[in-house]
């Protein structure tokens, strides 16, 4: 009996040895919506801890023969692009991406391992904006990462605004507040705001939400959702997972991508993609 085959992501991020970010994030959460994940390291990190890991590129050479094995041999249906690893890998990315110009492409450069002082990374966040972020379908970014990329503005529009005038078609900007235990994400084109959702989370910060939230954008566009219902439905089942976080390690919880096998886990009333703001 044959079996429906599931859509590929093809994922360029970083390998996490905690299994709570990265590619594990993003192998999981793939695997929870349906899809298949081809995972593609970009770089090899030390710890569970952005702040504490040493990050080492993996050789360009290898990333390029990796993502082209995948490309060519079986059929992807998205790509998320996380932590590139350098420059020099940036570039690589770009030049592979030129040849499969319909894919959709979702980016969240995961700036937290971004070491400004090694001469490999230094450029980076120039180099995403110039060479990704005209080919992305949308850039997911938080605060702290826009603020590395461009002045921020006086209001969550007007940096929104900042941020696509960089080349963006979309963007998906996120703010937590640890202290109101909630988030606002703001899904924005070049005409304006598309629409603003407020989260409230028991749990506003985990190890892999990020990544969790752009795998799950992924694999909804693998399943040829509309952009913005793809973005609607995954922050809902990011939410649902954060809701669901285990504690496992490194002093933050990491989101239960697989919460709906669980059935200790009762369904929320609510999610955010139910509660828009206006």
């Amino acid at each position: 009996m044959s079996h429906p085959v599931p859509p590929i992501v093809l994922s360029l991020s970083a390998l996490d040895p905690s299994g709570c970010a990265g590619l594990q994030a993003d192998i999981e959460t793939a695997a929870s919506l349906g899809c298949h994940c081809a995972p593609v390291a970009t770089s090899l990190c030390s710890t569970g801890v952005a702040e504490t890991s040493e990050v080492v590129p993996v050789d360009t050479t290898l990333i390029i023969a990796q993502a082209r094995a995948v490309l060519e041999d079986m059929k992807v249906h998205a790509i998320k692009v996380g932590f590139a690893g350098s420059v020099r890998n940036i570039e690589a990315i770009h030049t592979i991406l030129q040849d499969y110009p319909t894919l959709p492409l979702i980016i969240h450069p995961t700036f937290c391992l971004w070491d400004k002082d090694d001469p490999q990374q230094a450029e980076m966040p120039e180099a995403i904006a110039s060479l990704l972020f005209p080919r992305a379908d949308i850039a997911i970014l938080t605060m702290h990462e826009i603020n590395l990329l461009v002045k921020a503005g006086d209001t969550f529009n007007a940096t929104a605004q900042a941020i696509l005038n960089l080349g963006l078609r979309k963007v998906l900007l996120t703010e937590s507040s640890p202290t109101e235990r909630r988030w606002r994400t703001g899904l924005y084109d070049q005409s304006g705001l598309i629409q603003q959702y407020e989260w409230h989370q028991a749990t506003p910060s985990c190890h892999g939400s990020s990544s969790t939230l752009t795998a799950a954008i992924a694999a909804f566009r693998a399943h040829d959702f509309p952009l913005q219902a793809a973005v609607e439905q995954a922050q809902n089942f990011t939410w649902q997972a954060m809701a669901a976080a285990h504690q496992l390690g490194f002093g933050k919880p990491t989101p239960h991508r697989f919460f709906w096998a669980d059935e200790n886990i009762e369904q929320p009333d609510t999610m955010p993609s139910g509660n828009p703001v206006h």
